[in-house]
Parts: structure tokens; C-alpha cells; sequence
């Protein structure tokens, strides 16, 4: 391990490796809403993509740069999204997702543009039907 990986915990190195729910959603557009947030000055962008029916997401997936805590927690909560196993709002929480990843309170702000491009898509969501 390099003293650059070991920035990183072993969640967030599995992640960023692999990448879960990463790309555009494929099969047409019905029912497809986004939600994207850019904080430049931190190096973050992050478009999160969902099919959406009744208010509620089917699948969901994502596009992102920046850092790899970024890129997994982008990944993480897509996952936890297309599942639709907890609140969507819990899924999305930039100080859960922290936590979860062993992300140092330096890098927070990348993750709120995760937070914000979730809630974005979120609103746009409950407005499908």
C-alpha cells in the first residue's frame, strides 16, 4: 500500500475500484429525471440519473468527477437508491456517507455536492408520475 492509498479506507478504495451503478441508465426515456451539482473550487461534479414511476425510484445511476471519496459515496448512494431499501434522504446524507467511508472532515465539502445533486434528483423524482 502507498502512503497516497492509505488515505483511503478499504471501503472507499472498493468502491472507487469498482464503480457500482456508475454510467447513464440505458432503455429510453420514460420516466428518467436527473439531479447534478459542481463545486469547482472543490474539485466535485456528480449527475445522478433515475428512473423514476409513481414518485419513486427504480433504478439509478451516476456520473461524477473528482476525488475517489467522491466518486464513492456517488456510488454508494446510487446503490442505496436503486434499492430503495431505506429513506432516499438517509441514502443521500453527506455526514452518513462520511462516516460510512472514513471520510476526513477536510473532503466533507466534495460530499455535499453529492448530498446536493441527490436532493436535486430527488425533487425532480417526486414529480414524475
Amino acid at each position: 500500500m502507498t502512503a497516497e492509498s492509505a488515505r483511503y479506507s478499504g471501503r472507499v478504495r472498493g468502491l472507487f475500484r469498482e464503480l457500482p451503478a456508475s454510467g447513464p441508465l440505458t432503455g429510453g426515456t420514460a420516466g428518467v429525471t436527473t439531479g447534478e451539482a459542481v463545486a469547482l473550487d472543490r474539485g466535485a461534479w456528480v449527475r445522478f440519473e433515475a428512473r423514476c414511476d409513481g414518485g419513486r425510484i427504480v433504478e439509478c445511476r451516476f456520473r461524477a468527477w473528482g476525488c475517489p471519496h467522491t466518486l464513492a459515496a456517488a456510488a454508494l448512494a446510487a446503490t442505496r437508491l436503486s434499492a430503495g431499501t431505506e429513506a432516499p434522504a438517509e441514502a443521500i446524507a453527506a455526514i452518513r456517507l462520511a462516516g460510512e467511508l472514513g471520510v476526513p472532515a477536510e473532503k466533507m465539502g466534495r460530499l455535499l455536492v453529492v448530498e446536493d445533486a441527490g436532493r436535486e434528483l430527488l425533487e425532480n423524482c417526486a414529480r414524475v408520475q
